[in-house]
């Protein structure tokens, strides 16, 4: 089990500390709710953590079919409701920078579709991923 402990400290920021490591990130309220916006925002942190879930996920397919880590790079974009707010869209592009290659595709989208973070969003949040190769096969 993680934890960590958040505390408000004005303007809208919360300051968020992992217990087991003391890494310290802080929030601020997402400009569409009023805030300043400076920083990540509680619900961006959402995104990213279905992005480093991702990440994590692929690294491990990647590794084993040749495909070098820096050739991949996940955007998570976020959408939000106002009426309730709430985050009603996440959408995961997921560009590699490697000859296309269908077999890899596939593990992506699979492993993206079935990480944690994934598996854990409610069902009523919107979050389609698309895997794109931006490398050409040598034709």
């Amino acid at each position: 089990m993680s934890s960590t402990t958040s505390r408000p400290v004005g303007d809208g920021r919360t300051q968020i500390t992992d217990t087991k490591t003391g890494t310290v990130i802080y929030t601020d309220v997402s400009p569409e709710f009023g805030g300043g916006g400076t920083t990540f925002s509680s619900t961006d942190l959402v995104g990213a953590g279905l992005g480093s879930c991702i990440s994590s996920s692929l690294a491990v397919i990647a590794d084993r079919h040749g495909v070098p880590l820096d050739a991949i790079t996940i955007t998570v974009d976020k959408e939000l409701g106002v009426d309730p707010k709430r985050i009603i869209r996440l959408a995961v592009d997921i560009a590699v920078a490697h000859p296309q290659d269908e077999k890899i595709a596939r593990l992506f989208e699979r492993a993206a579709h079935t990480c944690t973070v994934h598996r854990s969003l409610h069902p009523d949040i919107d979050s389609p991923i698309q895997v794109r190769f931006t490398a050409s096969n040598g034709n």
